[in-house]
């Protein structure tokens, strides 16, 4: 490598892959540096003997289709699965049927404002009095469970779809990445140009100096390495962290303009349990028909079932596979609450909910219970939290914090992305837009 290079990418993830790729293939050289022994993020994929999925405790499903990541599939022969649309939820007793899961959330966030004064989703909320219950249910689930947010926190400008175009019905469909989502990351790091660039694992990014067309970056291990310019993709909650603490990178001189966007982003918590059974009895006729009038649901045509109002709200199958794996998944507060019991406390309460779902008994549950995994991403100090989302006044913090300062400092994550947030595609779409600002900015 020579001494000086053309760039240095802190983190080896979806976006800093993402970026590497389209620099060296355009005859930059650099370096990507990243903290763990391991590629990939957020995304953290494993494969357990007999058991015939990967199991996924980070990144795992594709929201609509996302060409970045479609088109990345296609090229790199990765399977993607459509998964199945009808959603199950479960409340009072009362099992209903849902196919029209996203489109109900799609109306009800055509009522959230776009514009005035911003104020959190739990106003919101408070000021609906006439809104139906099940509306209210409905939107307070999806904030916390799948943008991760604090009811209390989140904008409601940022989450607002009033006056945007009607989405095709096809558009909502969920995915996901079959053979493994970490096919993702190694792919793109086969791509990049192995003459100009290299990334070195376990190399943490302790600080940051910089002025305009130069980098000096110092690792945690005492290792410095110098650049004409830097692209940054630790998470928001990376960058947000206490000076010193682990992790952490001082930037010196600290980015104003960074430092104002980052105050409108905050990092969502997520409890997300995944339990290995000997058998996947919850699709046996007998025990379905517990919940489901027999023939109401197809063969593996129900992957998600929701309980308003549980500790763990959320559940999901492998399906449309039948494998003996189940995923509960509560987020926000209520996922600060979970990580914070014992780890075997928090397994009981998950069997003791299933057997509720199921009509179960949880001491039966337990002894089929074959091993059970948790990566608690709010604790791991190279992330500090799940996945980012914008605060009151925040909702255009994503644009703020992706614009280059001084043709230097190029930022790129999920954090940057808006509407994209919170997922791999618009990860590597952040990075492929940095790595493009950096060439404009150097050439």
């Amino acid at each position: 490598m020579p001494r000086r290079l053309d760039a240095i990418v802190l983190g080896a993830g979806a976006a800093g892959l993402a970026a590497a790729e389209v620099l060296s293939r355009e005859g930059l050289s650099l370096v990507v540096l990243e903290a763990r022994r391991r590629i990939g993020g957020r995304i953290r994929t494993l494969r357990l003997s007999g058991l015939p999925v990967p199991l996924e405790l980070g990144a795992e499903f594709v929201h609509g289709r996302e060409e970045e990541l479609f088109a990345l599939a296609r090229e790199a022969s990765i399977a993607v699965e459509r998964l199945p649309a009808a959603h199950l939820e479960i409340e009072g007793g009362r099992t209903r049927i849902r196919r029209d899961y996203w489109t109900r959330f799609e109306a009800i966030a055509r009522r959230l404002r776009s514009s005035g004064r911003d104020r959190s989703v739990a106003d919101f909320l408070r000021a609906q009095r006439r809104m139906p219950l099940r509306d209210r249910e409905l939107l307070a689930s999806i904030v916390e469970g799948y943008d991760a947010a604090d009811l209390e926190r989140a904008s409601e400008h940022a989450l607002s779809m009033r006056g945007e175009p009607r989405e095709d019905p096809g558009e909502r469909a969920q995915f996901r990445v079959a053979s493994g989502y970490d096919r993702v990351p190694r792919w793109l790091a086969s791509r990049l140009h192995p003459g100009r660039a290299r990334v070195r694992l376990g190399a943490a990014a302790a600080r940051v100096r910089w002025r305009r067309g130069e980098v000096e970056v110092s690792t945690s291990g005492g290792e410095t390495m110098r650049a004409r310019c830097a692209v940054i993709t630790l998470p928001a909650g990376v960058l947000q962290a206490r000076a010193g603490s682990r992790g952490a990178v001082a930037f010196e001189p600290d980015p104003a303009p960074i430092r104002r966007a980052l105050s409108g982003i905050a990092m969502g918590d997520v409890c997300r349990l995944a339990l290995v059974f000997d058998e996947p009895f919850w699709s046996e006729p007998d025990v379905l028909a517990r919940r489901v009038p027999r023939g109401a649901l197809g063969e593996g045509e129900s992957a998600f079932v929701h309980l308003p109002g549980a500790q763990l709200p959320t559940w999901w199958s492998a399906a449309p596979v039948q494998a003996p794996l189940l995923v509960a998944w509560a987020g926000g507060s209520e996922a600060r609450r979970l990580l914070a019991l014992p780890r075997e406390e928090l397994v009981r309460r998950a069997l003791a909910q299933l057997g509720e779902i199921w009509r179960l008994d949880p001491s039966r549950l337990r002894r089929r219970l074959v091993d059970w995994r948790l990566h608690d991403w709010t604790a791991d100090p190279f992330s500090r939290g799940a996945y980012s989302y914008q605060v009151v006044g925040g909702a255009s913090a994503p644009d703020a914090l992706k614009r280059p300062v001084a043709g230097t400092l190029f930022f790129a994550g999920e954090a940057t992305e808006g509407q994209k947030s919170g997922t791999v595609p618009g990860a590597i779409a952040s990075g492929r837009r940095a790595a493009r600002a950096v060439l404009r900015a150097i050439r």
